[in-house]
């Protein structure tokens, strides 16, 4: 009898142990509020987080936005410096260059009353070139060689040099410009060509709707003058 009282106790006891961390390890579901406080916290946490992302989007956008209109004003410098670059270098004569103007053919003749050649000279040569430039004229070429406002005429025995280049007769000088002022100024009465003329020195003028002329070639290098600092 005491050991069947003792198995039944033992039972008992299984049975409380059983239950009692069954009672320890189920959870009981959260009540509806306590869930719904949950959820909210949850969505508050989601919407601050988008808040920061938007805001981190925004200033990306922003630099974006700032590196695009720089570029913009670094392409729109580049293109003014290359145009005005592109215009010194027109200035200079290192471009070539097309437009309407004129063109004269010089060719030596036989002087009137003189048993002397009617030769055209350094001075005569630089002296029409002048009445040019002073004309109007942006562009001039002698022979086929493009000259400046600083190219030296010289004479050397019978033949004229410009920029250190011998040139040979016809000469025929073409220039950019106002065709109709330069041709005034080269039939002014009194002027060079009549004088060449006289002389029996042959000078034709003709307007020209599209001239082209090759760029400078020779030295730009200055061995005096200094830029002032």
């Amino acid at each position: 009898m005491p050991g069947l009282l003792a198995a039944v106790a033992a039972l008992v006891g299984f049975a409380v142990v059983v239950h009692a961390r069954s009672v320890v390890h189920v959870r009981p579901p959260a009540p509806p509020v306590q869930r719904a406080e949950e959820l909210a916290a949850l969505v508050a946490r989601a919407d601050a987080n988008r808040a920061v992302l938007e805001a981190e989007l925004a200033r990306l956008r922003s630099r974006l936005a700032e590196y695009e209109r720089l570029t913009e004003q670094g392409r729109a410098l580049t293109q003014a410096l290359l145009e005005e670059i592109r215009l010194y270098r027109m200035v200079l004569g290192l471009e070539p260059v097309r437009g309407p103007g004129l063109e004269v053919l010089i060719v030596p003749g036989a002087a009137p009353r003189l048993p002397v050649p009617a030769e055209l000279q350094a001075l005569d040569l630089a002296g029409l070139v002048n009445e040019l430039w002073g004309a109007g004229a942006e562009a001039v070429a002698v022979n086929g060689r493009r000259v400046l406002s600083r190219s030296a005429y010289r004479q050397s025995g019978r033949r004229i040099v410009v920029d250190g280049v011998v040139l040979r007769p016809p000469y025929v000088v073409v220039a950019i410009g106002p065709a109709d002022a330069m041709e005034a100024s080269l039939r002014a009465r009194g002027g060079l060509v009549e004088g060449l003329r006289a002389v029996g020195v042959d000078v034709r003028i003709r307007l020209r709707e599209d001239l082209r002329l090759p760029p400078y070639t020779g030295s730009l290098t200055y061995r005096w003058a200094r830029p002032e600092r």
